[in-house]
């Protein structure tokens, strides 16, 4: 009797912990959410940087016509620049509060892995990001992409 009391006890804290983190997480959500906005230069900087790293890709692939030795070189340096490409998009995101657009990094960085379709890869994540974000700001369109950005930022 005395132990299953206790146990219930526990229970009840244990919830209540819950609520007050949950509802804690979600003050900061907002208020995180919030603050988030990108500028246009900002904006203009994405675009610049995926530019300049879809030509490092279109420089990559030329390299890797070469035979044998070009073969080698698109052979190692390809995964690790998707690597770090996709590292820094994903760590933007992070730092801007979009982390429920963390597919977007991943996707790019999928894309990167196949030959052609890499020299426009970065460009196409960076619009689809500004579509998405600017598309948030329209009522209806906005709260269905906040549900399906929290849909997917719980399938990790």
């Amino acid at each position: 009797m005395k132990n299953m009391a206790i146990a219930e006890k526990l229970q009840q804290n244990l919830e209540k912990k819950k609520e007050a983190l949950a509802k804690k997480s979600q003050e900061q959500g907002a208020e995180k959410n919030k603050s988030v906005e990108i500028n246009s230069s900002e904006w203009l900087l994405l675009f610049l940087g995926a530019g300049y790293i879809d030509l490092l890709f279109i420089i990559l692939t030329i390299v890797g016509l070469i035979p044998y030795v070009g073969h080698v070189i698109y052979a190692i340096a390809d995964p690790v620049m998707n690597i770090i490409a996709t590292g820094i998009f994903w760590f933007y995101l992070q730092y801007k509060g979009l982390g429920g657009y963390w597919w977007l990094a991943f996707s790019g960085g999928i894309a990167d892995l196949i030959p052609v379709i890499n020299w426009f890869s970065w460009i196409g994540c960076v619009l689809i990001l500004y579509f998405l974000v600017k598309a948030e700001k329209i009522p209806l369109a906005g709260e269905a992409i906040e549900k399906a950005a929290k849909a997917t930022s719980k399938i990790k």
